[in-house]
């Protein structure tokens, strides 16, 4: 006889003394393996969805999504499109129908790229009658997200390392006036002992570009790293003329990062800034040594030195797409409001012979999604829910910007959106929270308590404040939805070193901790989409409403 898989009993081959049946322990073995059997069709749905998302199942979507063959994933890139098609085909296989107007999976976003003119493009240094012409991209690049047509003029003025922290006792910029100055500053790689690299510190070189620019800077010349050195004279690389893209459309109400930058940032080799400063390379390398140990390198005043630089730019129109898919509530009336899921499935691209994979940043949220789709079609909530996978994150939130701007879905019916990024490395147990407390105590409240009962991670809110130095209140998908009045969380794991760096790969996934963080938003999603009603919005004054009217809510 058979009771339920791997469980058989061949009566033939016993004897009468041998065989169970004759005995009165049969029938509580029977009654044991009964009960076995029945377990198995014991679980609820619900059960089933959260066990169907697996560490096995990401790691698969994974290898293809941060692998070298889509190239960092860069906006715009035909790589980022194949991505986008690959998360569509695969939502339409698992059951996700499409969202978008006649029956597409994709929210088309125009862009306007630009890309340097090399033969247009110079810097040029003006000693007295003495002229030295530089070239792009054998001698300098542009460094930064946006490209734009300048011509600025100044003096130099070189600032060492170009720190400023009166609190850390290291100030390079003290008593410096700035103002339509050309900047130089050395970029070293400091060794994870430096006084410098602390939590305090990090993004040093954003930090230390937006102080300088502040300060009324004509340009920042950023001398290269040596490691980056000794690429481009080993590797005979060039600088990255990747296309920079803006949006070819403002948005209609929300304030986006594409306004034009005041100041250039550039970045120069070794040979360049060594003639820009009037020292040899050897004394340049000399500097970087003693930055490398600790010590400051001195500022100095060159205004016999003069530079002319000149960024000349072509154009044309393209497009990157935020993916969207849905799938219907099980409650006839609750069915016409939403819960959604959101992540976004761009990265920074490739440059000088490095790839950046972006597995945690943010393959990890991508996959994830389509974990979630599945376990979806095991046990979904009354309400309905929206998948959107959005672009364009890494050049200033554009695509969950556009989405709630151009939504094919009232926003006045979106209970949540649950933002997933970089949810797979550092402390197995460790969670960072940010945004649930900011418009609805019920969102907060539903997430602590299904950590509690299922999850148990340490959820940490030191990154919630938008006051914080670090601003990843503003840095991520779930912020366009909060300025709409919509409650929003992001779900993050931390930085690392490996972030936006090419080291940030599939090898270095802690895909355990990635499954956990899945389920956790899979049980808060269905939380919130079988309440009777939306998510109050009950902890901001001036919030009381989902709608564009919040944007005037200043949350900086």
């Amino acid at each position: 006889m058979t009771l339920g898989r791997g469980y058989a009993i061949d009566r033939d081959i016993l004897s009468d003394e041998e065989n169970p049946m004759k005995s009165s322990k049969f029938y509580s073995v029977l009654a044991i393996l009964l009960s076995l059997f029945l377990c198995f069709g014991c679980k609820t749905q619900q059960q089933r969805a959260v066990e169907s998302i697996t560490a096995e199942e990401l790691k698969v979507h994974l290898d293809v999504i941060a692998s070298d063959e889509f190239r960092g994933r860069n906006t715009p890139s035909q790589e980022l499109k194949i991505a986008s098609r690959y998360i569509a085909t695969l939502a339409e296989s698992y059951g996700l129908k499409p969202l978008m107007p006649g029956g597409s999976y994709f929210q088309e976003i125009p862009l306007a790229v630009d890309t340097i003119d090399q033969a247009q493009t110079r810097m040029r240094l003006i000693i007295g009658n003495r002229i030295r012409n530089f070239s792009f991209p054998d001698d300098f690049g542009i460094y930064g997200r946006s490209t734009q047509k300048m011509k600025i003029a100044g003096s130099v003025l070189f600032v060492g390392f170009g720190f400023s922290s009166p609190k850390s006792g290291w100030d390079d910029l003290e008593g410096l006036d700035l103002k339509g100055k050309i900047v130089v500053m050395l970029d070293p790689d400091l060794p994870a002992n430096h006084k410098l690299r602390t939590p305090e510190n990090r993004r040093l070189l954003y930090r230390r570009c937006r102080a300088i620019g502040s300060r009324g800077a004509a340009a920042v010349l950023i001398v290269v790293s040596q490691e980056r050195e000794k690429d481009f004279s080993e590797k005979g690389f060039l600088f990255d003329n990747t296309p920079r893209c803006r949006l070819a459309e403002d948005l209609k109400s929300i304030s986006t990062s594409t306004s034009q930058q005041a100041y250039l940032l550039a970045e120069i080799r070794y040979a360049i800034a060594a003639e820009i400063l009037g020292i040899s390379v050897t004394e340049l390398e000399d500097m970087f040594d003693a930055l490398r140990e600790g010590k400051k390198v001195p500022w100095r005043e060159l205004d016999e030195r003069r530079m002319d630089i000149s960024i000349s730019t072509q154009q044309k129109k393209d497009k990157t797409y935020n993916v969207v898919a849905w799938l219907e509530g099980t409650d006839e009336e609750l069915k016409q409001e939403y819960v959604l899921f959101g992540s976004h499935h761009d990265h920074i691209g490739a440059k000088e012979g490095r790839i950046y994979n972006g597995a945690d940043d943010n393959g990890s949220g991508t996959v994830a999604m389509l974990e979630l789709a599945q376990a979806m079609q095991i046990s979904r909530p009354k309400r309905s829910v929206i998948f959107v996978w959005h672009t364009a994150e890494e050049k200033g939130l554009w695509g969950s910007r556009y989405f709630v701007e151009n939504s094919p879905v009232p926003v006045e019916k979106m209970s949540a959106e649950l933002n997933m990024d970089m949810i797979c490395r550092n402390d197995p147990d460790h969670l960072y929270i940010i945004g649930s407390n900011k418009l609805s105590s019920e969102l907060d409240s539903i997430i602590n308590a299904i950590n509690d009962k299922y999850i148990r991670m340490n959820l940490d809110y030191n990154y919630e404040d938008p006051k914080h130095p670090d601003n990843f209140f503003f840095r991520s998908d779930q912020y366009p939805y909060i300025q709409y009045g919509i409650p929003s969380v992001w779900y993050f794991c931390g930085t690392t070193d490996d972030y936006h760096q090419e080291t940030d790969t599939i090898d270095r996934v802690d895909f355990a901790k990635m499954a956990k963080v899945t389920r956790f938003v899979y049980l808060t999603a269905m939380v919130i989409g079988k309440k009777p009603e939306m998510l109050k919005l009950d902890i901001h004054p001036d919030i009381t409403m989902r709608g564009g009217h919040n944007l005037k809510v200043k949350w900086r």
